[in-house]
């Protein structure tokens, strides 16, 4: 017993000076002695950066989850050193591994890879989720709800971009594939006070509840991209388009097109402060909306406005969000917002217009790399939520 006793003893005080030298020589930036992960991330084998989830999205309430990003250099990146203000390195793959879970019973598993070959000429992104999500929605066959119907959706999603640089330029063209597929259940009874309206839901319910469908879908993309950091960015465009088809030629049980129209601007008007700008438009080319599953209409996306919760054929967002840099390492930021949801393009104009606001702060965790986390506060028209963020903010 005392053998063992003193053999606990000189592991703890031996284990100490240990694990003191590893996070100095791995966790602080030997520049200017701050919290640095680049070292642990790129030296040591299966380092990676955890992200914690503390979830306040209010589609599905308060939660908890753990996602991991994993850096892989090449070789020759391996090498190469990062001093001053010298521009951070592309790793040439991404990984991110996560899981989450909330009050409201929803749970989720997800993978995702990004890949930066070829002296970044070609670029892909692709991700695994899958999900058992109880979702409130507020349109149903076609119809506007004013109190919500929840829905269970559980199945694999998956989604794959690859692109190709066109020659030395800014521009890249490629293609899209998208596969899900959904078993939908209510998650609770419904009863809807207007007759009719109850009539209409519960037929189109009826007609889709407890049935497995699948979406998939096929299509093309163009991006132009000048940001100087995909990761996070402070200055540069960015300006994406897709349309993605989906038919029972590629295995879909719905036929109708998608399509998203993206821009972000990023400004640097000082050293100190940062402007960005982010405009998107989502679409649907579908004959009738009522045959659609409700969950592959688009939505407004935006901090502090639920998932689904503002659905239509078309949307609209736009955000602006100011950052002032008080330092290299900290970050202060201030955003707002709005979108529209409506039926058609036509109807944008009249649509209901959903604003979101809010503030958060910025770290520069790994300077190897220009990432940055951080935690944004955002209130929207019916909630407030927070958010830890890791990277860009859109």
């Amino acid at each position: 017993m005392v053998r063992r006793g003193l053999l606990a003893i000189c592991l703890v005080v031996f284990a100490a000076p240990l694990q003191a030298d590893f996070f100095h020589d791995y966790m602080i930036d030997p520049e200017d002695g701050q919290l640095d992960a680049s070292r642990y991330l790129s030296e040591v084998p299966a380092g990676f950066l955890p992200v914690p989830m503390v979830i306040t999205e209010p589609a599905v309430g308060y939660g908890f989850g753990m996602a991991g990003i994993f850096f892989h250099e090449s070789e020759e990146q391996k090498k190469q050193r990062v001093s001053g203000n010298s521009p951070a390195i592309l790793p040439n793959n991404i990984s991110v591994l996560g899981l989450g879970t909330t009050e409201n019973g929803s749970k989720a598993l997800a993978a995702g890879h990004m890949g930066f070959w070829m002296d970044d000429r070609v670029r892909y992104r692709g991700f695994v989720l899958y999900p058992d999500l109880n979702l409130d929605f507020y349109s149903l066959g076609g119809f506007d709800l004013r109190k919500p119907v929840e829905l269970n959706l559980q199945g694999p999603l998956d989604i794959q971009e690859l692109k190709f640089r066109l020659g030395d330029s800014r521009w890249m063209l490629g293609i899209r594939q998208s596969y899900r597929q959904v078993k939908l259940d209510l998650a609770k009874d419904i009863a809807l006070p207007n007759p009719a309206l109850n009539n209409a839901v519960n037929t189109f319910l009826d007609n889709n509840i407890g049935e497995t469908v699948r979406t998939s879908g096929a299509g093309l993309l163009a991006e132009y991209d000048s940001r100087d950091n995909p990761l996070s960015p402070q200055s540069g465009l960015y300006y994406a388009a897709n349309y993605v088809w989906y038919g029972d030629s590629i295995g879909s049980d719905v036929n109708f097109g998608s399509y998203t129209l993206e821009g972000l601007n990023y400004w640097n008007v000082n050293q100190h402060v940062n402007i960005a700008l982010r405009l998107q438009y989502d679409g649907i080319d579908a004959g009738d909306a009522s045959r659609l599953p409700p969950y592959v209409l688009p939505y407004i996306d935006m901090r502090g406005i639920p998932a689904v919760r503002y659905q239509g054929k078309a949307v609209a967002t736009a955000e602006v969000e100011a950052t002032w840099k008080a330092s290299l390492r900290w970050r202060f930021n201030a955003f707002g917002g709005g979108g529209r949801a409506a039926q058609s393009l036509n109807a944008l104009s009249e649509a209901e217009v959903a604003n979101s606001y809010g503030a958060g702060f910025r770290y520069l965790v790994a300077r190897r790399y220009g990432m940055t986390m951080g935690l944004d506060v955002a209130r929207g028209p019916e909630d407030t939520a927070w958010y830890i963020q890791a990277g860009s903010s859109w």
